[in-house]
């Protein structure tokens, strides 16, 4: 029943009753707190149920995302200053049969776990074309979402991935109330794009998290999967580092908690703002606790939530960082520059050894004739292609899609390429072409992230859109990704001989084999073992 206002009826949920809006045939019910604020003495610990309601709450307007200050990053950044953030979101189908429970789709936004957060992600199409019931969650970020100091973790509570910990609480808080809202608790599936992808696979590494979700897809993860994961031990000093940059001479729990939200954000900031990133490392850790141990061990052996997984990339993924680097740094890359920038890239990688990109240091030939300058529009689009390729996220996908089907039968892989698609973000020198991000319009209508401009789909794209949606809760509500579409094409689980994908494009999607050619995956496996017998 909705009444004539446009708001909803009043839903009771475990906490207290809410209200929303209805438009648009979706009842929307935005900013219901899941946890108490984490802020004051629950900063850097583990998140609590809110204190219980009794008047009507008002659920009409979003709430706040985490601290940041990212308003230069297009696709996810924000400006918030406040640490007052875990709020979700629930969006249902405004229906008169209320009877029929629906699949539950949990949506965590991506941004480097650094930035971002759920406003800006519309999902009418996934809720009103694929009946399913969306619930989105802000959760915590950068240094009050990943940190590791001596003097919290030690305090004998589960410490470093706090902002996993908010995405549990959310995901009980959907079990105990979804019915309310019309879905269904025992089909839930999780899905998230860039660090929003990396936050469902902790979920899948999480012992934490089993029985909270029931399927889960990850969109533009990359190789996490395989990350050696640093301890939280081997992190603490970057806690002591930044709270001492922010001002704290007595590094004690108290002193660290009194510093406030500003200093935190100021002593983490970069002099200039590079790719949403701050001066500290900021990111999971294997806390023995939420996540066990190392993510690669995990995986490896699995020792992993087994649940049914669509898992894919965009065929240029890289070209949205190298974008972001340009329009940071205003530099063109010539061609006279292709090889220092190649050399400079693999060398910057090779800092990162989560990652696993090490090459040899007498590969630099191989791989400029392997990725000549000339055949990619632009020098920048071949350092792209060549970053891609040899561990990031399009080759790292289809590593940790291999992974997870030596032990998951069910596990469906993609690749989205649609090179046309409308760039909501500044144009730089060279295409941005199927790269990071721009799937997300064809989930979220009109999706432009947290300082991009709305573009239109063709109508080409739009049939690719409609089907997306229909592959997407498709699976979400019986584990088969292709249900949705009838006479549509079939999507094969993965198999490693075959090294088959669903080529979502334009004008007709389709299965291909030997996936890894696409991206020279061969050359850059072989490349690997080599540098890592030569450090044996």
């Amino acid at each position: 029943m909705v009444e004539d206002s446009g708001t909803t009826a009043v839903v009771s949920t475990t906490d207290g009753p809410v209200r929303g809006t209805c438009a648009d045939g979706v009842r929307r019910f935005l900013g219901v707190p899941y946890a108490m604020p984490p802020t004051g003495d629950r900063r850097w610990r583990p998140p609590v149920a809110p204190v219980p309601w009794t008047e009507v709450r008002d659920a009409t307007s979003f709430g706040a995302v985490c601290a940041q200050d990212s308003t230069g990053l297009p696709g996810f950044g924000h400006f918030s200053e406040t640490e007052d953030c875990l709020y979700l979101n629930v969006f249902t189908p405004d229906r008169q049969d209320r009877e029929q429970v629906l699949p539950v789709m949990v949506w965590f936004p991506g941004g480097g776990l650094y930035c971002g957060g759920s406003t800006g992600y519309e999902p009418h199409s996934l809720v009103v074309d694929g009946s399913v019931v969306v619930v989105s969650v802000n959760y915590r970020l950068n240094v009050f979402g990943f940190f590791s100091h001596p003097a919290i973790n030690s305090e004998g509570h589960p410490a470093g991935n706090y902002g996993i910990m908010d995405q549990q609480l959310a995901l009980r808080w959907v079990r105990r109330n979804i019915a309310q809202f019309g879905g269904d608790p025992g089909n839930v599936t999780i899905f998230g794009e860039s660090a929003g992808a990396i936050s469902v696979l902790a979920h899948i590494a999480s012992p934490g998290s089993a029985e909270l979700f029931h399927r889960a897809i990850l969109q533009s993860c990359g190789p996490t999967a395989l990350m050696a994961t640093p301890s939280i031990e081997s992190l603490a000093h970057v806690g002591e580092g930044l709270a001492a940059a922010a001002g704290c001479a007595a590094q004690t729990p108290d002193g660290l908690r009194a510093l406030t939200t500003r200093e935190l954000l100021d002593a983490d900031a970069m002099a200039e703002q590079i790719l949403g990133v701050g001066k500290y490392h900021i990111g999971l850790v294997a806390d023995g606790s939420v996540i066990p141990e190392r993510m690669s061990e995990l995986f490896s052996t699995g020792r992993f939530n087994r649940v049914p997984v669509i898992n894919g990339v965009n065929r240029n993924e890289f070209t949205w960082f190298q974008a972001m680097m340009e329009l940071h740094t205003g530099h063109v890359i010539s061609a006279d520059e292709y090889p220092h920038a190649v050399a400079a890239a693999l060398a910057a990688l090779a800092q990162v050894p989560v990652l696993g990109t090490t090459v040899p240091d007498d590969a630099l030939p191989e791989i400029l004739d392997r990725y000549p300058c000339a055949a990619y529009p632009s020098p920048a689009s071949a350092v792209a292609a060549i970053v891609g390729d040899c561990g990031l996220i399009s080759a790292g996908g289809r590593r940790t899609t291999r992974v997870i089907a030596e032990f998951v039968p069910e596990v469906y892989f993609y690749e989205w390429d649609v090179p046309d698609s409308p760039v909501s973000w500044p144009e730089v020198s060279f295409p941005y072409g199927s790269g990071h991000t721009q799937e997300l319009q064809y989930l979220f209508r009109g999706f432009h992230g947290g300082g991009g401009t709305p573009r239109e789909l063709t109508k080409p794209q739009q049939r690719l859109a409609r089907h997306m949606v229909a592959f997407w809760t498709g699976f979400a509500r019986c584990g088969e990704p292709d249900a949705g579409i009838a006479g549509g094409p079939i999507w094969a689980p993965y198999e490693h001989g075959a090294d088959n994908a669903m080529i979502l494009t334009t004008p007709e999607s389709g299965m291909v084999n030997s996936f890894g050619q696409r991206h020279h995956s061969d050359f850059w496996d072989a490349l690997t073992r080599r540098a890592a017998a030569t450090t044996a």
